[in-house]
């Protein structure tokens, strides 16, 4: 009876282990990190350009940024257009009155720009992203309700720019 006992208990372990080691892999693989050719690093200068121009209160700056922006979906997808427009808007308007220098600028143009081109990342890369976007926005000084509100868009815009379907074993 002891040894019955004995063999049920390490099959049973080594079920469990085997359960945990196999649900450790069902994790979202990583998605590529888009890369900035000559047209796209042209673009996001002109991005940081704008953005500059919302922070020292121009009107044309937060449109001209949501229309840089908008460019990586194109015509192809308009949802995810009508999104990214927003959470261009939302940003620019954020960064009001905020000191810009070059580098900043240019870091959050880069940081928005990867936000829409991105199109494979996992749900651990957007909120990385998500994360960065919010770091740089609270080292500018923007209110917290403020970058709160940004970067909850993040997410939005990765659902309307992903390429990549989730499969049944990265839900578990």
């Amino acid at each position: 009876m002891l040894i019955h006992s004995v063999t049920v208990k390490r099959s049973f372990l080594l079920v469990i282990a085997l359960v945990a080691v196999s649900a450790t892999g069902c994790r979202q693989p990583d998605g590529p990190t888009p890369t900035l050719n000559e047209e796209d690093s042209n673009r996001v200068f002109d991005m940081s350009n704008d953005l500059r121009a919302a922070a020292r209160g121009e009107q044309s700056g937060p449109e001209d940024f949501a229309n840089d922006l908008g460019v990586v979906f194109g015509d192809n997808n308009p949802a995810g257009l009508a999104v990214t427009k927003g959470f261009a808007q939302r940003l620019a308007t954020a960064l009001v009155s905020v000191p810009l220098t070059d580098e900043t600028a240019a870091q959050l143009a880069r940081t928005s720009w990867m936000i829409a081109a991105a199109t494979q990342y996992s749900d651990r890369q957007v909120k990385a992203l998500q994360a960065e976007l919010a770091a740089q926005l609270t080292a500018l000084g923007v209110a917290t309700e403020r970058v709160d509100a940004v970067a909850a868009e993040v997410p939005v815009v990765q659902r309307a720019a992903t390429t990549r379907p989730r499969r049944w074993y990265e839900i578990l």
